[in-house]
């Protein structure tokens, strides 16, 4: 039944396409060639994005090696999760805890949560 379906379907559109090609037949052409000029495509466009303009909105921190993530910043507790190497995007937020770690939320499959920065890591701050 499926295939017979996909086979109706396949001739329908065979159909649509056909209808469409012969309705746009050319009845006259011109004799000689045309030659088209600079003036005859008056709107020239400026680039409005440069590749100097594009800037990673968050700064992205390059794992090194496996690092725990937690929902709460300090956390001591069992980590939610653990991240291998890899690059990833933060949300911007940053805090210190009271020993003086820097931690950064981050998103992850799980929705947002907060590393500790590990001294191996490296952090891409993006340029303004």
């Amino acid at each position: 039944m499926k295939k017979i379906a996909s086979f109706t379907v396949a001739v329908g559109l065979m159909a649509c396409i056909a209808a469409t090609a012969s309705a746009a037949d050319v009845t006259s052409t011109t004799s000689g060639s045309a030659t088209v000029t600079g003036a005859t495509y008056t709107n020239q466009f400026e680039t409005i994005i440069t590749p100097a303009d594009i800037h990673p909105a968050t700064p992205m921190i390059i794992l090194t090696k496996t690092t725990a993530f937690h929902f709460t910043v300090g956390s001591t507790t069992t980590p939610a999760g653990w991240l291998g190497a890899q690059t990833i995007d933060t949300t911007g937020q940053i805090m210190t805890d009271k020993w003086g770690n820097e931690w950064r939320e981050i998103y992850t499959w799980l929705g947002k949560a907060w590393i500790k920065v590990p001294a191996s890591a490296y952090v891409i701050n993006p340029s303004m």
